[in-house]
């Protein structure tokens, strides 16, 4: 490698490493404006006044608010996959069903209720089609990291038809999106539940 192309690489590092620190600044902002001021209240100017931007200056790093809560969603559904993975590894005896874990996912849900207003808004959103190819690719595989362990339970124990494990997490992932609709809309109450 000549001295130009050992220069130019690390321009290019220590640029990509300012551009991931301040989508860092401006997600940590975004998270404590949500915390605050709820999903209502999470807008482009609270953010950027949050994080000392301008709102023009956010544009630089996020296309759109959309991407922004589709990275805070890939964050929280880290969270929720980690509640699982801790309840797997600590578990004893057989491994846990596919309920046990549907319920620490609902569960981690239920105690972060910005959260999961969060979950709720990003995944029904009309605009989903918005995210970036890098934001959607993350949030797909956050997705599937945290609705895997559920569907490779259904699977194992033959609980559903299911003759693949796109299909096992198709289920997983009707299951739990049906729960949180139903109860963030108070219609498990009303059906007993």
């Amino acid at each position: 490698m000549s001295d130009a192309q050992h220069v130019d690489n690390s321009a290019k590092v220590r640029q990509d490493s300012v551009r991931a620190f301040k989508k860092s600044v401006i997600l940590d902002a975004a998270q404590r404006v949500l915390d605050r001021d709820g999903i209502e209240g999470t807008t482009v100017r609270a953010i950027a006044k949050e994080a000392g931007y301008t709102p023009g200056a956010l544009y630089a790093y996020y296309t759109n608010k959309d991407n922004i809560l589709a990275d805070l969603l890939c964050k929280s559904l880290g969270r929720a996959a980690r509640a699982i993975r801790n309840l797997i590894e600590n578990w004893e005896g057989a491994p846990p069903s596919a309920v046990d874990l549907a319920t620490t996912f609902t569960s981690y849900y239920r105690q972060e209720p910005v959260e999961l207003d969060l979950f709720l808004t990003v995944l029904q959103s009309r605009r989903i089609g918005n995210l970036s190819s890098e934001t959607s690719r993350s949030l797909n595989g956050r997705l599937i990291a945290v609705l895997s362990p559920i569907a490779d339970s259904l699977e194992t124990n033959n609980r559903w038809d299911s003759r693949s494990a796109s299909a096992a997490t198709l289920q997983a992932a009707g299951m739990g999106l049906g729960i949180f609709l139903l109860e963030n809309s108070n219609r498990l109450y009303a059906l007993g539940m």
